[in-house]
């Protein structure tokens, strides 16, 4: 009998722990992501991770954001059923029609797990305005997937972003999953 009332603190002790836990975390069937400490969630809509109209916000993460270097870690999809080569061109192509001031540097790589992507260092806008991206852009057969952390240039370097967008793994979508 007093095993319950044990048990039930314990519950009521691990609850926020789990939750602070799973908040920090993006699941689907065919990725995850679990932002680094120091991350915090922002808010966004729950969206079906199979089907969209347009490229949609996924998970969106942020570090100290009352402060003029923070960074934010964006998880954005949108249909796209060829390879990851094909949605890497047309996330090139998107972000040269955003501003005429960019310049991508990208090279061939895998996920943690082996999933064929890209990795792109992007310098955009000029100026104290000027912003530096990293990320990582793939294609699961259903979805075009980019991970992203963005900050002000100047505050956040290659090896750095790498290891902060490190945890991310995905593989083929699960097409017939019921």
């Amino acid at each position: 009998m007093k095993r319950f009332p044990f048990l039930f603190l314990l519950m009521l002790i691990a609850a926020p722990v789990l939750a602070l836990a799973d908040a920090n975390q993006y699941n689907d069937p065919a990725m995850s992501f679990t932002a680094p400490p120091g991350f915090h969630p922002v808010a966004v809509p729950s969206h079906d991770p199979a089907n969209f109209d347009d490229p949609a916000v996924m998970a969106a993460f942020v570090s100290d954001p009352s402060k003029p270097d923070f960074s934010q870690i964006v998880l954005r999809m949108q249909s796209f059923s060829a390879n990851a080569e094909g949605f890497e061109m047309t996330v090139e192509n998107d972000l040269r029609n955003e501003s005429s001031d960019v310049f991508i540097k990208k090279s061939a790589t895998t996920l943690s797990n082996g999933m064929p992507a890209y990795w792109e260092e992007i310098t955009m806008g000029s100026g104290f305005e000027q912003q530096k991206i990293f990320q990582y852009v793939w294609s699961d057969g259903v979805r075009g997937v980019t991970l992203a952390i963005t900050s002000r240039n100047g505050s956040l370097d290659e090896p750095k972003a790498k290891r902060l967008l490190s945890n991310v793994s995905a593989v083929a979508y699960p097409k017939y999953r019921y």
